[in-house]
């Protein structure tokens, strides 16, 4: 599994490349917003899981493997 890190690096990758071929301000301007929300739907969602993770732990030790990864 990629970390969460590595997947908004390759998403902004990805975003910046379209960037570079498309013709038009406008419509480069539609692809950084599209880009942004996307990277804020997949920091948001990650965020709930690790939450949603950590709230069914009980030991110190679990909560920060889970952390860590």
């Amino acid at each position: 599994m990629m970390t969460l890190t590595a997947r908004l690096c390759a998403l902004c990758a990805v975003s910046a490349l379209l960037q570079l071929v498309l013709p038009d301000r406008r419509m480069r301007g539609g692809l950084r917003v599209i880009s942004g929300l996307l990277m804020l739907r997949l920091t948001l969602g990650s965020a709930a899981e690790l939450i949603g993770e950590l709230a069914g732990e009980r030991e110190l030790a679990a909560l920060l493997e889970k952390l860590m990864r």
